[in-house]
């Protein structure tokens, strides 16, 4: 098989490892919908490279298996790449909309033309009313879209990928999606980062509220989900990992997903058993293949400020007291460079927050060969 470690894309589904318990309070939330009727939201947030867009994707994936199992449910996934308002954003959702039905209508069309036996499709359900073009404003067509939606009875799923993007008008809107969803209950799945969740919490406390107990902030890998990230892409293979392996891709990276892809991708060998030997072999590898994202971000950054940057994300906090970091042997001097440096934010007297990736700091450690 081709190398299955790639670190520039989402990990695929089924080679997808770790989040168990993320994975399990998304499906209460999903079962909620479907048995209950009841809409709601979930909030994945993370450092860049955790692995945000790979769990949406993940997530999508089941309830695709949820509904080729019968569940009337309609899906679709939008990833946002410029600063989007709320007109724009239900206008996105209703292309969204309209064309995951379709998907889904030509994929009961394609199995009974095909001669699959499917008892649980009825052909006649499978039909909706969105006007192709509307004189109504975004949000309006989205409400009637909703209303119109037949044969999708258990829920709609709506995943928004890089929500950091969204502008203060249309994240407020992101309350009405859930709370005004119509007859379908609507489940509203949005990936951000740090500062996303901060602005949901410092300005939009009513917003936040519709994420209540279920706003999850992924980061590291513990080693045995490190362990499932490396094999499950090798089941069936002659490939395979030494235990020792695994752990060296752990100790080195952090447990940092981004990074693990970078020396899985590195280290691997087609149809061999993989060593610890073979890991530490190819850290300069791994390093070229990561550079080209992470090779600018602190590019000022001495050693001594990449020590200061490690203990930090030891501390394993998003806001950091002076006195925290103090404990922990930085400097007070070097808190200003990490602040000039963007890799802390002052945000009042003694009160700091964590703004670049801890994979960041991981990656310089193994470039500089830090020992910490």
């Amino acid at each position: 098989m081709a190398n299955p470690y790639d670190p520039q894309t989402p990990a695929r589904p089924q080679y997808f490892g770790g989040r168990k318990k993320v994975l399990k309070q998304i499906q209460e939330r999903i079962d909620a919908a479907k048995f209950h009727h009841a809409s709601g939201a979930v909030l994945i947030h993370g450092h860049r490279g955790v692995g945000k867009t790979s769990l949406l994707k993940k997530v999508i994936y089941n309830v695709n298996a949820d509904q080729m199992k019968g569940a009337k449910v309609l899906y679709f996934y939008r990833r946002l790449g410029r600063t989007t308002n709320d007109e724009e954003m239900y206008r996105m959702l209703n292309e969204e909309l309209s064309s995951a039905f379709e998907v889904r209508k030509n994929w009961f069309q394609k199995m009974k033309s095909a001669g699959r036996h499917l008892e649980m499709v009825n052909l006649s359900w499978l039909r909706v009313k969105i006007p192709a073009d509307s004189q109504e404003s975004p949000y309006l067509l989205w409400k009637s879209n909703l209303r119109n939606l037949v044969g999708i009875e258990d829920y709609v799923l709506v995943a928004i990928d890089d929500a950091d993007f969204l502008s203060v008008e249309a994240i407020g809107e992101l309350k009405t999606i859930v709370e005004d969803a119509g007859p379908v209950p609507v489940l509203l799945v949005v990936s951000g980062g740090t500062m996303f969740e901060q602005r949901l919490v410092d300005a939009y406390s009513p917003v936040a509220r519709i994420f209540s107990g279920a706003s999850f902030n992924i980061g590291k890998l513990d080693p045995e989900e490190t362990r499932e990230v490396l094999e499950k892409p090798l089941q069936g293979e002659q490939t395979a990992w030494d235990t020792k392996a695994i752990n060296e891709i752990h100790k080195l990276t952090g447990g940092y997903p981004y990074l693990i892809q970078c020396l899985a991708s590195a280290s691997y060998r087609k149809d061999e058993r993989i060593t610890e030997k073979d890991v530490r072999s190819r850290v300069h590898d791994a390093i070229e293949i990561g550079k080209s994202w992470l090779n600018h971000e602190i590019p000022n950054a001495s050693d001594q400020d990449i020590i200061s940057f490690i203990k930090i994300t030891r501390l394993d906090k998003g806001i950091l007291q002076s006195a925290d970091m103090l404990k922990a042997g930085i400097q007070a001097v070097y808190v200003g460079r990490l602040v000039r440096q963007g890799i802390l934010r002052k945000i009042s007297r003694g009160r700091y927050e964590l703004q670049k990736s801890p994979i960041i700091a991981e990656f310089e450690k193994l470039k500089r060969s830090l020992q910490i």
